[in-house]
């Protein structure tokens, strides 16, 4: 079970509102239409994918199964957070408004990014109603 106003309690947690606001800010910049930045987010997309479901499964891994993929675990994280660093330098290069990595925190707060990717897996599965 999952208490969310106790997971809200934490340091460096994140509301769904939090991560519904980054995203829309993220989305604005999709609309300068550029290839290669829309390229870019569906790399994002796609890491968080490879991420979140390992980050999911974790809850059913054994011990030794944890143990066994602690570090593929850690290479998925950081190949999103590679990807959503490279999203966010292009947008800067394309002069638009990356005020969301503010939002988001440091990426030295694994957690937080971690979060963040499964919130937008949760956000991008309810746009496509």
């Amino acid at each position: 079970m999952l208490d969310y106003d106790s997971y809200l309690q934490k340091n460096n947690s994140m509301s769904f509102e939090e991560s519904l606001e980054i995203y829309n800010l993220i989305f604005k910049m999709l609309e300068c239409k550029d290839d290669y930045l829309n390229e870019l987010w569906k790399e994002v997309v796609d890491s968080a994918l490879i991420y979140a479901n390992i980050r999911i499964n974790w809850n059913y891994f054994s011990r030794e199964e944890k143990n066994e993929k602690d570090n593929l675990r850690t290479s998925y994280h950081d190949t999103f957070m590679i990807n959503l660093k490279a999203f966010h330098k292009l947008g800067e290069q394309l002069e638009l408004d990356t005020s969301w990595k503010r939002k988001l925190g440091s990426s030295e707060d694994r957690k937080r990014w971690g979060d963040f990717a499964g919130y937008l897996l949760c956000i991008e599965n309810i746009r496509a109603r």
